[in-house]
């Protein structure tokens, strides 16, 4: 048994493949497609520290 991948190109072709699946000769299975995915995206943000005070000595004690 061979397994083979391929490509129908129109609607004839694959009539004429379940034709031959009918008489034996072959045996067609369906296969999702891997569909790729977007990359992801990252959309930054903006953080305003205006009146924010850092106090050295209460971070180090953490």
């Amino acid at each position: 048994m061979e397994t083979l991948t391929i490509n129908v190109p129109n609607e004839h072709a694959r009539r004429l493949l379940e034709e031959l699946q009918a008489l034996g000769v072959l045996s067609i299975q369906a296969v999702a497609q891997v569909v790729p995915r977007p990359p992801a995206t990252f959309n930054a943000i903006s953080v305003s520290t205006k009146g924010f005070k850092f106090n050295r000595d209460e971070a180090n004690e953490r």
